[in-house]
């Protein structure tokens, strides 16, 4: 199975772009991973931002693949419900699985409908940057509960 991790924007941040680069990168001992950025919307009007940004992830989303939107009103997943749908989704042969992350605004509340999944990594609210941080490491602590390694306690 792959995993692709669909963003709006570019982590500016060296440290946090290190972490998301080192669980990527532990991820892919274990599944095929792939992050694509998109461009940030232009002007002022959220909704507008939005839309554009909504148009440029669809573009980038990969053929078949099983949507998840990352959003504040998503549905709130511990660890282990993580590496449970992670591990269905591969048992049931799922190919590809594409997450979205949105820009400043979010995600436009179509690009949220359309989703197979709506997920929420908290209720608090995080930069762009963590939140793609914690998604990878969310999805390697996954792996490693299926697998059984000591990562997860």
């Amino acid at each position: 199975m792959k995993i692709t991790l669909l963003a709006v924007g570019s982590v500016s941040d060296g440290r946090v772009s290190g972490l998301c680069d080192e669980y990527r990168n532990r991820l892919g001992h274990h599944l095929s991973v792939d992050t694509k950025e998109v461009k940030k919307g232009r002007g002022n009007n959220p909704g507008s931002v939005m839309a554009e940004e909504a148009d440029r992830l669809r573009d980038a989303t990969p053929d078949g693949a099983v949507v998840v939107a990352m959003t504040e009103e998503g549905k709130a997943q511990t660890s282990p419900q993580v590496a449970q749908q992670v591990n269905r989704w591969m048992v049931n042969g799922r190919k590809h699985v594409a997450f979205y992350i949105g820009g400043a605004y979010g995600l436009d509340a179509g690009l949220k409908r359309e989703a197979d999944r709506r997920w929420s990594l908290s209720a608090m609210t995080f930069p762009h940057d963590i939140a793609r941080m914690l998604l990878w490491e969310q999805l390697y602590r996954a792996m490693t509960i299926i697998r059984g390694k000591p990562y997860h306690k």
